[in-house]
């Protein structure tokens, strides 16, 4: 039927690495009884290993939901199966392996980020929007939380103007795009 990847603003991805193992939430039943499923998907998403996918079946669309995980750092695919049946695939990007460009980790341990408090998705936007909205978004970003900005490419702009303000980055690298991770440390 209708399949669409998305990232947290929206752009389109490739869906979720095919290696990743995945953990199934049915929340039809849940409906169906009028129960509230939100809880017990948040619970399945506290739960998830940095390397899982949550595949959510859904009788509708569960686009509320999706903004609630982007926000968290996740990104998805939906897929309606039939009518009433749609399956949501909801993963964090891989962080792991920095396949090229520049990689600064002031002060952060060896594969270790802090905890991500908004991503930011720029892919398909012209010049200079995606400077513009990253250089906003780090106007409020908490100390010691990470700013995720999804480019199609290593953004060349930014990155000076990262280390001009103090600003700590990684970039990740792949076939599907380039993701950089920001974040201001704590000052002792």
């Amino acid at each position: 039927m209708d399949e669409s990847t998305t990232g947290p603003g929206g752009a389109g991805g490739d869906g979720p690495p095919p290696e990743a193992s995945r953990v199934t939430l049915d929340v039809r039943p849940l409906l169906a009884a009028g129960e509230e499923p939100f809880p017990t998907i948040m619970q399945a998403v506290e739960r998830l290993d940095d390397d899982q996918v949550l595949l959510l079946r859904s009788p509708f669309d569960p686009t509320p939901l999706h903004a609630v995980l982007a926000r968290k750092g996740f990104l998805r695919s939906t897929r309606e199966l039939a009518p009433s049946d749609f399956e949501t695939s909801y993963w964090r990007p891989p962080h792991a392996d920095v396949a090229a460009g520049r990689h600064r980790r002031d002060g952060v341990a060896a594969g270790e980020l802090p905890p991500v408090a908004e991503v930011l998705d720029v892919r398909g936007l012209l010049p200079p929007e995606p400077l513009e909205r990253t250089l906003a978004a780090l106007e409020t970003l908490p100390v010691g939380k990470a700013l995720m900005q999804l480019n199609e490419r290593v953004p060349a702009f930014l990155l000076p103007e990262l280390e001009e303000r103090g600003y700590a980055y990684r970039l990740d690298q792949d076939d599907r795009g380039v993701l950089v991770t920001m974040w201001r440390e704590a000052r002792p």
